[in-house]
């Protein structure tokens, strides 16, 4: 069965829609990374684990969503993300588990680390989220991502599927729209002259078309026989 025009148009609105997804999502991660601060969509978002401090609930190099939240929100062995007074990260995030509440600080500490935090732990008005899971999918992308070969392969795999997926349908919807205006205007060209020709008929006039006929006519019925 041949698709309709509209089908046809919601197919690729669809893909189209698919496509800015993608770029989008694309775009928060690499924001979430420069950003001084996370990026949240529908208060969650993802963020690159680079240490092995926190292996192997978290492996190095691994990407995890994270829920956005406040100290209010966190409870004693969840596992949150905090702007760190670290000097060797300080401005970054860090991703560790709480140990203790103390008043105006969470001591944390990471899961492969012998020591907790100490006075780089984060004060209550550092904690920007919780660790909701790891992402394995993300994560394996992300390590190919991260190899000059492996982004330029990604690169080159998103424009080819745009091309193949999404141009040639553009193409259609195009065109079938152009055949449907040249259609429409067709009918209104028929319209006004079905209207015009009965604007004739009640003015007690003749179409031109009709004119023509019976003034030939009309003639050949004047015209004086040779013979006489």
């Amino acid at each position: 069965m041949k698709e309709s025009n509209a089908a046809k148009v919601l197919k690729v609105i669809l893909k189209v829609l698919f496509g800015v997804t993608i770029v989008l999502f694309m775009a928060l991660l690499i924001l979430s990374k420069v950003s001084s601060s996370p990026i949240f969509l529908f208060n969650k978002t993802t963020m690159w684990v680079m240490t092995e401090s926190m292996d192997p609930t978290i492996p190095p190099h691994t990407y995890i969503l994270v829920e956005k939240a406040s100290a209010d929100d966190v409870e004693v062995g969840d596992i949150i993300v905090f702007r760190s007074s670290d000097p060797r990260i300080k401005g970054q995030f860090n991703t560790h588990r709480v140990e203790s509440i103390e008043g105006d600080v969470l001591v944390t500490k990471g899961d492969n680390n012998k020591d907790n935090d100490g006075a780089y732990s984060p004060k209550k008005q550092d904690v920007v989220g919780k660790y909701v899971k790891s992402l394995k999918g993300m994560t394996f992308l992300g390590r190919v991502v991260m190899t000059p070969a492996g982004y330029a392969v990604l690169v080159v795999l998103f424009l080819l599927t745009m091309v193949i997926c999404v141009v040639p349908d553009v193409k259609e919807a195009i065109k079938a729209k152009e055949q449907e205006d040249e259609e429409e205007k067709k009918k209104e060209m028929r319209r006004l002259l079905d209207e015009e020709i009965e604007r004739l008929k009640q003015n007690g006039e003749e179409p031109l078309e009709d004119a023509g006929v019976n003034n030939k006519d009309k003639a050949q019925g004047e015209e004086t026989p040779k013979g006489e």
